[in-house]
């Protein structure tokens, strides 16, 4: 029975100190502060979509025709350079022109129009070689050039530094509220951070071949809140 007694009590206290750390934190004075970091450098991959498209009034002539414009293009490709593990059929289809607007009797016995569509992405491990793709594609058929993107292979240290100026940018803003406010900071309560990563187009880069191409900075955007306890 003591020893039943003895726990209870433990219990108790436990649950006192407990609501007292609770009631104390809800009347704690606060200070909630965002801050924003960025950092940037220079894309060193590229990824590009590029294919053939062809129609006719036959579905075989169209998709034939796109065949051969495709089998030239990836040679063109190959013998500019680019690797066959670098180059991946994104997406095919084949079907009718969809018409615009409404449809006359007549132009409804007309015989339909088929579009072929053959779309490969070009993975770089660089940036230089997009021009020379895009010429090479362009020269041996390629009629639709749907992306161009560029990425980094490593953003971690990227990241690391936005982080770093968005912490440095929040207690700037902290440490000036509570002057302004003439209080004092205390210890940081919680930090909770984000990122955002946005391309920038910088100066027009032309390569070795005729189509110049702008890789910019890719910028990395760093957010962050910060809590502060004040007194």
């Amino acid at each position: 029975m003591k020893n039943s007694c003895i726990v209870f009590l433990g219990i108790i206290l436990l649950f006192l100190a407990v609501s007292f750390a609770a009631a104390e934190e809800n009347n704690m004075s606060k200070l909630v502060v965002q801050g924003e970091g960025k950092a940037s450098a220079a894309p060193d991959k590229a990824t590009i979509a590029l294919g053939v498209q062809t129609r006719d009034t036959s579905a075989t002539i169209a998709a034939a025709e796109n065949a051969r414009l495709m089998n030239e293009t990836i040679t063109a490709l190959l013998a500019a350079g680019i690797s066959e593990n670098e180059i991946q059929t994104s997406s095919y289809s084949l079907g009718t022109v969809p018409e615009d607007g409404p449809v006359t009797a007549e132009e409804r016995q007309k015989a339909p129009m088929f579009l072929a569509s053959n779309i490969v992405t070009v993975n770089l491990n660089n940036t230089e070689d997009v021009g020379r793709v895009l010429d090479a594609a362009v020269s041996a058929g390629s009629n639709s050039i749907q992306e161009i993107a560029f990425d980094l292979s490593d953003s971690q240290s990227q990241k690391d530094l936005a982080l770093t100026l968005a912490i440095e940018d929040a207690r700037r803003k902290a440490e000036i509220a509570a002057e302004a406010a003439e209080v004092k900071l205390g210890r940081v309560l919680e930090i909770s951070e984000g990122y955002g990563y946005v391309g920038a187009a910088s100066r027009s880069v032309a390569f070795d071949v005729g189509t110049p191409i702008a890789p910019g900075k890719m910028e990395i955007t760093a957010s962050v809140t910060m809590t502060y306890e004040i007194s």
